[in-house]
């Protein structure tokens, strides 16, 4: 299983080093209008602290998308407009999207992604890689995934990640 998981991150890498280089610009924050939230989700689908972000965004009129992924074979919540939940069943054995889903899911340009992952997950990892948002801000897990890195311990819940990167996005103003 080991040498799966090599294989694995192996292909994700020259995948991201595949990627065409984009230019990323730095977001006033109060200009953003649609983000994409992405997070690892609990295995209740339950969620009640990424409902809780969401209400929060949407009070500071932002159009906001979710992607999450469970850990197991099949995902129980509705696929909706705004919001989709990933599992296994929507993976290839080498842990990246199927293309129907890739295709279905990847299409919108979005001017903020935040990933909210909490560990590694190479699912998702795929999602970061290839949605198409003009910044994309996330724990560093791995290297050059996003344009702003935040290092943090992991926590219980998205709260405090989330908190910091808004705090960053709120406080650093730029001239783009």
């Amino acid at each position: 299983m080991k040498i799966l998981n090599r294989i694995r991150y192996y292909l994700f890498s020259r995948r991201q080093r595949r990627q065409q280089a984009r230019v990323a610009r730095f977001p006033v924050y109060e200009q953003v209008r649609t983000i994409l939230l992405i997070y690892d989700s609990d295995v209740m689908e339950k969620n009640a602290d990424i409902r809780e972000l969401v209400r929060r965004l949407m009070q500071d009129e932002k159009q906001v998308s979710l992607i999450g992924f469970v850990e197991r074979k099949e995902a129980q919540s509705p696929i909706l407009p705004q919001s989709r939940m990933l599992a296994w069943n929507n993976c290839t054995l080498f842990h990246t999207l199927r293309k129907d889903v890739e295709q279905d899911m990847l299409k919108d340009e979005y001017d903020l992604l935040i990933d909210l992952t909490q560990q590694s997950c190479l699912p998702l990892h795929y999602v970061a890689l290839f949605t198409r948002a003009r910044f994309k801000a996330g724990k560093h897990i791995v290297d050059g995934l996003h344009d702003l890195e935040i290092e943090m311990p992991t926590a219980e819940t998205h709260t405090p990640l989330f908190d910091q990167i808004i705090h960053y996005l709120q406080t650093i103003k730029s001239n783009d």
